[in-house]
């Protein structure tokens, strides 16, 4: 092993240690009677079936919309297709609120307004969450149908078949390991957003609540142990989430 091998090792561990012990610190400041408490509380239980409406619902959309887009991207290095890249990557680099306050602003016009309001409702945090969460699946899929040769559509034609068929049969299929991890990814950003949603949605307790908003309601009124509860049941399902993310990528 080299020097600069076991220099990026003991960084990668001592990186690895500082995150476990905080996360470790949150878990043990928690006691049992302030969890047993967050899964009776039902303000809690409507939380967690929102967030699970709204970014399940969020990576639908991204999943119809993402994927093509991804495809055009990795077909096509024009100067359009580089100005559509470059405006994909901006709710990556934009703070989640000021992506809220932009979707505020623009649904709080009159003429949309007339036609569907969508301020504080669930289908505005469904579009917040969408907004913020499918430049991943963008990314995933661009890179992963990159790496497919358009030579394997190209020969599936000569064989006989249909465009579209050879598309589905060869590029989709190797690129669809990539394009699930890059959705998981994208379901992982919407179960935690925060900004964009309660800008949008409104953080209505009951109506238009998810668990991040639940988190900082439940701090903001003095009920710490009641937040700390719940984040740490957030955590644990970001932690199998990303495993799961892991294992996907294994298989590619």
């Amino acid at each position: 092993m080299t020097p600069l091998v076991r220099l990026t090792k003991w960084i990668s561990f001592l990186l690895a240690l500082l995150i476990f012990t905080i996360i470790i610190s949150g878990v043990v400041s928690v006691r049992q009677s302030a969890m047993a408490r967050l899964f009776q509380d039902s303000e809690f239980a409507r939380a967690v079936f929102f967030t699970l409406r709204t970014s399940l619902a969020a990576t639908l959309l991204t999943s119809i919309t993402a994927v093509p887009a991804g495809f055009y991207l990795a077909r096509n290095n024009g100067p359009a297709a580089t100005v559509i890249d470059a405006l994909f990557d901006i709710p990556i680099v934009m703070p989640p609120l000021v992506v809220g306050v932009l979707l505020l602003s623009f649904f709080n016009r009159p003429l949309l307004k007339e036609v569907c309001d969508l301020i504080f409702t669930t289908p505005g945090a469904i579009i917040a969450q969408f907004f913020v969460a499918v430049p991943f699946t963008i990314r995933a899929a661009k890179n992963a149908f990159e790496l497919v040769p358009p030579i394997y559509e190209q020969i599936a034609m000569t064989l006989g078949a249909e465009p579209a068929k050879a598309f589905f049969d060869t590029t989709f299929k190797v690129a669809l390991p990539a394009i699930s991890a890059g959705l998981i990814l994208s379901w992982l950003r919407c179960l935690g957003e925060f900004g964009a949603t309660l800008m949008v949605g409104g953080g209505i307790p009951g109506r238009t609540e998810n668990i991040p908003i639940y988190i900082y309601l439940s701090m903001s009124s003095g009920e710490f142990k009641q937040g700390m509860a719940a984040a740490i049941v957030a955590i644990g399902t970001a932690f199998c989430g990303i495993l799961l993310v892991k294992l996907v990528v294994k298989r590619i």
